[in-house]
């Protein structure tokens, strides 16, 4: 088991799904965990979860809209008061909604970026002055998706967002090389989490998605937390600027077009609207 004891952590999107599945491992590893989200209630909900599992734990929530300046600044803060400094970012917070490019407005395709993009460049900025400040060779992982490569119908903003996030990993990795802080990427392939599950299990909808997984099965939160686990640790102090995508072969064969088979399906069921840990993600 990898060990993360005496590390400091912070994640954001931590009230659920794979963001919650993150923090947990980190503090199955030893690790003090400050669980960021900007859904209050279900973050509270979370970090109670996480205490009542892990009693002895420093694990503790910070409300934070990652794609507002001023709360980045007070989270990142607000971690650092509470751990001393911060020798772990992951950035997982982020969403997408799911229509034609051209029905969707600006202001939606702004929030999508705002804040899986953005939102990764404001945070990973933040923590990172702290830990040039403090001379930590620290870890950066950020939570993209299979499709920072791989396009499917519905979810260019989402699509864009992600490889925005694969390339910021890329161009940001060889800044901070020199200082000895690694940033690297994830790219979780079809994944159930309580709030996603009902999507993947739709007639048509859960039959494509297998068929194009060569390996045969759904991804679950522990498949994406361990691969973090790893980047996070001592075992990937010679990885930098990578995306390693967790799908169980996905990206070896592309993804079924989303749109085209929620629309296939009958109603009521083609009922899901967002993609992304918020409601339902495709990784």
């Amino acid at each position: 088991m990898i060990e993360m004891r005496e590390k400091k952590v912070l994640v954001t999107g931590a009230a659920r799904g794979i963001g919650l599945g993150i923090a947990e491992a980190f503090v199955d590893a030893g690790a003090d965990v400050a669980m960021c989200d900007r859904d209050g209630d279900t973050l509270e909900s979370a970090v109670r979860e996480v205490g009542e599992k892990h009693p002895t734990a420093q694990c503790f929530e910070i409300l934070a809209d990652v794609s507002q300046p001023e709360h980045v600044e007070a989270m990142a803060a607000a971690a650092t008061d509470r751990m001393g400094h911060i020798d772990v970012l992951v950035n997982n917070a982020g969403f997408g909604g799911m229509r034609r490019f051209w029905e969707m407005g600006l202001d939606e395709w702004n929030r999508v970026l705002e804040t899986a993009l953005t939102g990764t460049f404001l945070c990973s900025r933040e923590v990172v002055r702290g830990m040039l400040e403090r001379e930590i060779r620290g870890k950066i992982i950020n939570v993209a998706s299979t499709n920072a490569q791989i396009p499917s119908t519905g979810i260019s903003a989402y699509c864009a967002a992600k490889g925005g996030v694969a390339m910021f990993t890329k161009a940001a990795a060889l800044e901070l090389a020199p200082h000895g802080i690694t940033m690297n990427a994830i790219g979780p392939g079809t994944t159930l989490t309580p709030g996603t599950e009902g999507f993947y299990q739709l007639p048509g909808l859960r039959e494509a998605f297998l068929d194009r997984t060569p390996m045969g099965r759904f991804g679950e939160c522990s498949d994406i937390s361990r691969v973090v686990l790893m980047l996070a640790s001592h075992y990937a102090d010679w990885i930098t600027g990578q995306l390693i995508l967790a799908d169980g072969g996905q990206s070896l064969l592309g993804l079924p077009r989303y749109l085209e088979g929620l629309e296939q399906l009958s109603a009521p069921q083609a009922t899901a609207t967002t993609i992304g840990d918020e409601r339902t993600p495709p990784g």
